[in-house]
């Protein structure tokens, strides 16, 4: 666990008269291992259904495989989805518009910040880092987490 300066004299609960935050702080901690354990064995149930539905199911006009259960929560089966993406094989396209003589046509050229020669504007003093700053500006979130014994 990281030092924390101070960390004695953390405030508590009782410093605030906040009633029942611990008793939610116990329920949070205990929600939280309820979820990660059933997500665990949900996520087992659920690879055992789809290799039945894959190696079971009835396969539709779109690759979709189903299986009919008996109704109970609300549902009555199952589907093995078949989902089809399409991505760019970037050097398939070059080469074949390249052969086709389309390479000229169907790319753009367009500019590209290098952030290294950004950096070394920046050691040089050709830019300062304010300037840098207003280039990439920070960006802060934040999480809230537990924090082990």
């Amino acid at each position: 666990m990281p030092e924390v300066i101070g960390k004695e004299n953390l405030p508590t609960a009782e410093d605030f008269g906040a009633t029942g935050l611990e008793s939610m702080f116990k329920e949070y901690v205990h929600l939280k291992k309820n979820i990660d354990d059933l997500t665990a064995r949900q996520n087992v149930i659920k690879k055992e259904l789809l290799s039945f539905v894959d190696a079971n199911g009835l396969e539709d006009d779109k690759g979709h495989k189903w299986c009919d259960m008996p109704k109970y929560g609300g549902f009555a089966g199952m589907q093995k989805q078949r989902r089809v993406s399409q991505t760019l094989d970037e050097a398939a396209a070059q080469e074949l518009l390249r052969e086709k003589g389309l390479s000229a046509r169907c790319f753009q050229l367009k500019p590209v910040l290098d952030e290294e020669e950004v950096m070394s504007c920046l050691y040089e003093g050709l830019l300062t880092e304010e300037d840098i700053d207003t280039m990439f500006p920070k960006k802060v979130t934040s999480a809230f987490i537990l924090t082990k014994e």
